[in-house]
């Protein structure tokens, strides 16, 4: 079958009847089918409510400027669906991709894979073939029942418990921390990284018999003006401490937890590679700096989307407040999925912003900006829109901010997405009507 990428996507969105339908005995019937349930030598998976994609991202970083060979699978994706699989930091190619969705659609025959289990199945594949010392794996959603888990690692991180997929997950702190301590295995380090961890993921590394280590317990970190102390145990379980770390541009709370995660390989990680990694790492659509050629006032865009991350984003722009000197009004443009939380998500955002820009973006489990406006408009706070194109609300919240405002996209993957597309036209053609200031 010679299709395209898009194409074989296209496939893969349609073959399943249930976009999320949570289990591992389709997935494991055909990753075994294929030879790769051990995908290399060496795997941590990595769960969690927030905080995810940033673990992965300084591991993957530690680990090569260690000199290893690092394969990553992350999902969602920000701009294309290659960057979930990563070999040496590149993401997989387009025919990689194709030969991978051939093979696993062979070899499935008369079993119906979800759009997810494709796509981990073929994050394995691609890093299996390519031979890599380690493996770092991000669960999608969820742990005990992700795709992923079918997988048993060498390191097991839950990186924080948050309200997120309620639906599938429940409803509490407690259910949702031993659905993702479901990735816990007999007699491996496990690593919670949440410094209020749920007694459920305490129960369950117990019940597994897994080593738990936890964040403020074991390992932590101290952060000081310029640098940070990080400090933890040696595989022995003697006290470690690693002072006048960098600062990167991640949560310390993740970075403490990989420095904890390391120190369990069976590699040599230097101290200096360590340091040449953290120093000015930076993950895109994480609190980051974009650049609108038209405009002086600063630009950021992040991928918040639940209550939780709501939350760390406040302690972002507390902080950024505090180094920068402080800036006039804070402006946020805002969509999100439709099966989040927007409300809560609003709610633990609201100390922190000044003016709501409330918009939509073309997909299909997007909230409609009338209905979103509607949530929003009894909790008093300076809302604008609703916009039907996040595009249109940025270009509106760029026109009403001053010279010393923060104009910050969040709500969504797609949200950044959408914005850093208007932003890369925008300088790809700089002659564009600029805001009054």
């Amino acid at each position: 079958m010679n299709l395209t990428l898009q194409q074989w996507l296209d496939r893969i969105q349609a073959l399943h009847p249930r976009e999320i339908d949570l289990g591992l005995h389709r997935v494991r019937e055909v990753a075994g089918r294929l030879g790769i349930t051990r995908p290399a030598l060496h795997v941590i998976t990595v769960a969690g409510t927030n905080g995810k994609g940033s673990t992965v991202a300084m591991l993957d970083a530690i680990l090569r400027a260690s000199g290893l060979r690092v394969g990553t699978y992350t999902s969602p994706h920000l701009h294309v669906y290659n960057e979930r699989i990563r070999i040496q930091g590149h993401n997989a190619s387009d025919a990689q991709l194709c030969d991978a969705f051939a093979r696993i659609d062979a070899a499935r025959e008369d079993l119906s894979l979800t759009y997810f289990e494709f796509s981990t199945l073929a994050g394995l594949w691609l890093i299996a073939e390519a031979r890599p010392d380690i493996a770092v794996l991000e669960i999608g959603l969820g742990g005990r029942l992700d795709a992923v888990n079918l997988v048993d690692p060498d390191i097991a991180i839950v990186t924080s418990i948050g309200l997120d997929h309620m639906d599938w997950l429940g409803n509490t702190r407690e259910a949702i921390g031993r659905e993702k301590a479901g990735i816990f295995r007999s007699g491996i380090p496990a690593l919670c990284g949440d410094l209020e961890p749920p007694d459920s993921v305490i129960e369950e590394a117990s019940r597994a018999g897994a080593h738990l280590r936890l964040q403020g317990v074991d390992f932590g970190f101290v952060k000081h003006e310029r640098n940070w102390q990080w400090w933890g145990q040696d595989k022995a379980g003697r006290p470690l401490h690693w002072d006048g770390l960098p600062l990167p541009a991640l949560d310390l709370l993740n970075a403490a937890t990989v420095l904890q995660a390391i120190q369990f390989l069976p590699f040599s990680v230097p101290l200096a590679a360590v340091h040449g990694a953290l120093d000015g790492l930076v993950l895109e659509g994480r609190f980051e700096k974009k650049a609108d050629p038209r405009h002086a006032f600063e630009v950021r865009v992040d991928v918040a989307h639940n209550p939780h991350a709501a939350g760390l984003l406040v302690q972002k722009l507390q902080e950024f407040k505090q180094r920068s000197g402080g800036w006039g009004k804070v402006h946020v443009v805002l969509a999100m999925m439709a099966d989040k939380d927007q409300l809560g998500f609003y709610k633990a955002l609201e100390s922190a912003v000044d003016f709501w820009y409330i918009a939509a973006f073309a997909e299909t489990r997007g909230l409609r900006a009338e209905a979103f406006f509607g949530i929003l408009l009894g909790e008093g706070g300076a809302l604008q829109g609703p916009y039907d194109n996040i595009a249109v609300a940025y270009e509106q919240a760029c026109a009403n901010a001053g010279p010393d405002d923060l104009v910050l996209v969040t709500g969504s993957f797609v949200s950044v997405a959408d914005v850093v597309r208007h932003l890369d036209g925008i300088r790809s053609n700089p002659i564009q009507p600029a805001s009054r200031h």
